[in-house]
């Protein structure tokens, strides 16, 4: 979104969200940093095959109990 609509404070939380979404996170069961978001609120760890639902754009949970 490098268009000159919307407000400058817009694109910045807009860019910050992409990103976060589309990094790795530390799977809670085999502690690799293989889990990626697979869609909105859905995380699939790559290595281990863990799939888990957590938030929309990063995941929270720590580990599994």
């Amino acid at each position: 979104m490098r268009t000159a609509r919307y407000g400058v404070g817009v694109r910045r939380r807009l860019e910050k969200i992409e990103q976060l979404r589309s990094q790795k996170y530390k799977c809670p069961q085999c502690r690799k940093l293989s889990m990626k978001r697979l869609y909105s609120g859905v995380w699939t760890c790559k290595r281990c095959g863990l799939e888990i639902a957590d938030g929309a754009y990063t995941m929270t949970v720590k580990s599994l109990s």
